[in-house]
């Protein structure tokens, strides 16, 4: 197969620069069948493209993406879309263009640059992390006074994914999310999952017990969450555990979640691996609440083999899992952090194997998309034709 994938960013696992939606066009590349034959299609930013993706690739273009400025005049101040603006340049247009009609299908990712199906020659699947509406309505919710315009940018962000081409197959990660957009749009939606990858985790290095949360630690929900565990969570186990150290690690953690270090509380940022920190806490906790899609944190944890407490919102759509704890009540979710934080570790050499779902299983499971876009008379093909 010929496939042209057209990411939103540069695919990469960068510590500062990554996010969720890089790991999983790095991920999803990285993974592919050597029978795919892979064209990539980015824009340039913050991250470098690294070398294992460079290589398993026939050809990459990377192209400049418009000034912020310029889209945000174009976008009325980023309320039409800032990412899409940035990203819309006559360049892009007619590279897809003329890449696609060369492929045997295009995997667009991410919700900045969908638009670019309108302009894509024969079948194309779309997959975003979080669709861009619900996303919207996320933010629209916890707004406060400037929930107004966010609630304007949300009808918007509706709109423009109600014109994406009736031929494009529609994927999205998690399968709530899959369900509500189908239903927004009145057309299908898959819902495929991210993957990870099982690590045995050594026994503790820490002398005192360790609580730890993970995540990019300048999203909005993110912050939150953080600021709950220590300001309302973490005091209440103190009483119980005085020795208990909370370590927050993630991406470029912003004043809020900088302000929250102290004694017993450490702010770990641009971790090269989260890895470490799982290997050095007894539990994770991630008292979420706001939140779409499935937390790949969650899932990462799991793996690793650490014991984790969550609320509804971050367990969402998490498979039942023996180390995972749900808890929705703060007394209770307390609790299970101080018993975790108490009970003792495993020995090394005695914790089993993890099953994980593999990120190789992800890949596969967007091959089989692609490859149904391409069988005749299905939905996402249109050969012979012009870009709808």
């Amino acid at each position: 197969m010929r496939l042209l994938y057209i990411a939103e960013s540069v695919p990469n696992r960068d510590p500062v620069h990554g996010d969720g939606s890089s790991m999983i066009s790095y991920e999803v590349l990285r993974n592919l069948p050597a029978d795919v034959d892979v064209t990539l299609l980015t824009y340039s930013g913050p991250a470098g493209l690294p070398e294992d993706i460079r290589s398993r690739c026939a050809a990459v273009h990377i192209l400049a993406p418009r000034s912020r400025n310029a889209a945000l005049v174009r976008s009325i101040g980023g309320l039409l879309g800032l990412g899409k603006h940035e990203r819309a340049t006559a360049e892009a247009v007619s590279t897809v263009a003329r890449l696609s009609a060369d492929s045997d299908a295009t995997l667009i990712h991410g919700p900045h640059a969908l638009f670019l199906a309108r302009h894509v020659h024969g079948p194309v699947v779309l997959q975003t992390v979080d669709p861009w509406s619900i996303r919207a309505g996320m933010d629209t919710a916890i707004a406060g006074r400037l929930r107004p315009a966010y609630r304007a940018r949300e009808r918007l962000a509706l709109r423009a994914e109600r014109r994406l081409p009736a031929r494009a197959r529609l994927l999205t990660v998690g399968a709530q999310d899959a369900l509500e957009w189908s239903q927004r749009l009145g057309r299908p939606v898959r819902s495929i999952p991210n993957g990870a990858e099982a690590a045995r985790r050594p026994a503790a290095r820490q002398a005192r017990p360790v609580a730890c949360f993970v995540g990019s630690l300048n999203y909005g929900p993110n912050i939150d969450a953080a600021k709950v565990l220590v300001g309302t969570i973490a005091p209440f186990v103190w009483k119980q555990v005085p020795e208990a150290r909370f370590v927050l690690a993630g991406r470029r953690p912003g004043p809020e979640v900088l302000a929250l270090a102290g004694p017993r509380v450490e702010v770990l940022a641009n971790v090269p691996s989260v890895l470490d920190v799982f290997e050095s806490a007894n539990v994770a906790a991630f008292p979420d609440e706001h939140g779409v899609g499935i937390r790949n944190s969650v899932r990462e944890a799991l793996a690793a083999g650490l014991p984790v407490v969550a609320t509804p919102v971050a367990a969402r759509e998490q498979d039942p899992h023996p180390l995972l704890t749900v808890e929705g009540d703060t007394g209770r979710f307390v609790q299970h952090l101080v018993d975790r934080l108490t009970a003792p570790r495993p020995e090394q050499g005695q914790q089993e194997a993890t099953a994980v779902r593999t990120w190789k299983a992800v890949a596969e499971e967007y091959v089989e998309e692609l490859r149904s876009a391409i069988r005749p008379g299905s939905a996402g093909v249109a050969l012979g034709s012009s870009p709808a």
